[in-house]
């Protein structure tokens, strides 16, 4: 028989550590996926893409710690398929959310009693 999860298991953070991951210029940065309410929410208020993905930087980027103004700085100040490029894909990767990610999942566990 299945054990069912308590509310307090689900509780519990699954959003890790993160990862470190070294950008094409050769900069280290430690950085974790998305969580489910900053998905949700870091589009909220917004259609600024640009802002969207600012916010998706600062709460990601765990090392170093960065304001919204100097992620913003960066993004401005960056080649198009550079650094920021290789960060916010990663960012996406990390959270499930990448173009194609896989979202059979949930399907797979449905059957099981």
């Amino acid at each position: 028989m299945t054990e069912y999860a308590s509310a307090e298991d689900l509780e519990v953070s699954d959003l890790g550590d993160g990862e470190d991951l070294v950008l094409p210029s050769g900069k280290k940065v430690r950085v974790r996926g998305l969580s489910r309410h900053e998905l949700m929410f870091n589009g909220k208020g917004t259609e600024d893409q640009a802002l969207v993905e600012r916010r998706n930087v600062v709460n990601c980027v765990l090392i170093p710690r960065m304001t919204l103004a100097q992620v913003e700085k960066w993004q401005r100040n960056t080649i198009a398929g550079g650094d920021f490029k290789v960060l916010s894909e990663f960012i996406r990767d990390m959270s499930g959310i990448a173009q194609g990610a896989d979202k059979s999942g949930v399907s797979e566990v449905r059957g099981e009693s």
